[in-house]
């Protein structure tokens, strides 16, 4: 019977996720509004991400009438702090640049070699905005329409859609680039988005080439081409855009539409990392604990963890770096061993509330119970607790982890705190191996063989043996002939 197992290695793996460009949406939270009407500001700026491993943003435009433009910032300009803000990404400087109190703020750029400070007082933009959408300028017509836009993508109106059509006629890159991920999943308009995402590319929006990459990653409105994809996601990591540089490290790393090159995928996952990707940095964990394309280095390993689980303002905590920073507490791995530590990690990830834009979040939300059931039901540094490990192994294997129904199998299978049950430890067992777990297959495969806790079936233990060496685990494959 199957004894309990804990050990795992993560790696986020979600190729071709959608996203927009780094200029990130307002909030729409209506229960934080305040009841009184407020100011909410702009400082009259569009901006690109630095140059690559750089921190804060380019200044692409500054637009007419704004604050940025009565302060002489010009083109060029670095943005290197707002506030008491240093930059560390250009999702920071969306993240302060609008929705902002009109009151004065101090902002620093470098320009030429030297630190120019200005103090700027953000004006209304809505207002501001609707202005310059009448001007004519692009920039201003997108901004009217990313202020509507519904992130959520359920409620996006006319309006909203006609601002950014008109605004990437007339050359805003950032237009298309919305435009077309607002399209992409139009029920009637899907087909559009693929001319808009082009133009948006052509036009150098760094989200606008991830999500055309997106669209020939998984085949949706285009014929799948992982070739076509790799060179998008690599061009919008040129351009600056975290995901773009994870999703082209994970090309690099699984030898999707390029050559298998680990060293590559280390350097780009780095970029995705410094960034802002906190599955950049998980990622890049992974290749520095394993020693693929890098040298190893275990306390670098848990350090990238650790700002994987922290996120960043262009991606939230990645559920995936937490489980590695608990397993590397729980296991000592770059950092002295502290399994209660480990615990707490286990325990916050299990209960935490699914986040949609954390990739695979539910799975490894799962995971999480199940690893925290491990150490209660191990009794390793924490107080052992039967009845906990055991609700917990089988919560993670409701919630679909295989992990959680190995170890819930190893309970019963054993009489660990409740009578022995080898029938609903091969159910377990059943669950485990559907989820992909090969020594789950391997140990059912045993149970049919026998007869324990099932109706003896030679021919069905043969197939489960196959799985399981399918699947990856070597006890399971054929004896070789000598």
């Amino acid at each position: 019977m199957s004894t309990l197992k804990g050990v795992f290695l993560l790696c986020v793996a979600a190729l071709g996720v959608a996203c927009a460009s780094s200029s990130a949406p307002p909030s729409s939270n209506a229960a934080s509004t305040p009841a009184v009407p407020r100011c909410r500001g702009t400082l009259g700026i569009e901006a690109t991400p630095a140059p690559k491993q750089g921190k804060g943003a380019v200044i692409a435009e500054v637009l007419p009438g704004g604050p940025a433009a009565a302060a002489d910032l010009r083109v060029g300009d670095l943005v290197e702090q707002i506030g008491s803000t240093r930059l560390a990404n250009a999702c920071e400087f969306s993240d302060l640049a609008y929705n902002r109190p009109c009151e004065p703020v101090r902002v620093l750029v470098a320009r030429d070699g030297a630190v120019v400070e200005v103090r700027l007082t953000p004006v209304d933009q809505t207002a501001f905005y609707e202005k310059g959408c009448r001007d004519g300028i692009a920039s201003a017509c997108f901004r009217q329409g990313w202020l509507l836009w519904d992130r959520k993508g359920g409620t996006n109106s006319e309006r909203t859609l006609e601002l950014l059509e008109s605004a990437c006629k007339a050359g805003s890159a950032e237009a298309c680039a919305y435009d077309g991920l607002i399209l992409m999943d139009s029920a009637d308009r899907g087909g559009q988005a693929l001319p808009v995402l082009e133009r948006a590319c052509e036009l150098s929006s760094a989200g606008g080439c991830a999500n055309l990459a997106f669209l020939y990653a998984t085949g949706k409105l285009v014929t799948k081409d992982d070739r076509r994809s790799a060179s998008l996601y690599a061009k919008s990591c040129d351009l600056g855009d975290p995901q773009g540089c994870y999703n082209a490290g994970l090309m690099a790393e699984n030898g999707r539409g390029v050559s298998h090159d680990a060293a590559r995928a280390a350097t780009l996952y780095g970029e995705a990392c410094q960034t802002g990707s906190a599955t950049g940095c998980t990622n890049l964990g992974f290749l520095y604990e394993n020693g693929r394309g890098v040298r190893t280095d275990k306390a670098r390993a848990f350090e990238l963890y650790q700002s994987g689980c922290e996120g960043s303002s262009c991606q939230p905590s990645n559920l995936g770096g937490c489980l590695n920073v608990g397993r590397a507490y729980r296991d000592g791995i770059g950092v002295e061993k502290d399994e209660a530590q480990a615990a707490g990690i286990f325990r916050e990830a299990c209960d935490r509330k699914v986040n949609p834009d954390d990739i695979h979040a539910a799975e490894n939300g799962s995971r999480a119970c199940s690893l925290l059931g491990g150490l209660y039901l191990a009794g390793d540094g924490i107080e052992k607790d039967l009845d906990k490990g055991r609700e917990l192994s089988e919560l993670g294997c409701e919630r679909g982890d295989s992990w959680g129904c190995f170890n819930a199998a190893a309970v019963y299978g054993a009489g660990s705190g409740v009578p022995a049950d080898a029938a609903k430890a091969d159910s377990f067992l059943d669950l485990a191996c559907k989820g992909g777990d090969g020594e789950g297959c391997y140990d059912l495969a045993i149970a049919y063989e026998k007869g324990n806790g099932v109706a003896r079936d030679k021919k069905r233990g043969t197939e489960l043996r196959r799985k399981a060496c399918e699947l990856g685990f070597e006890k399971g494959c054929p004896k070789k002939a000598h």
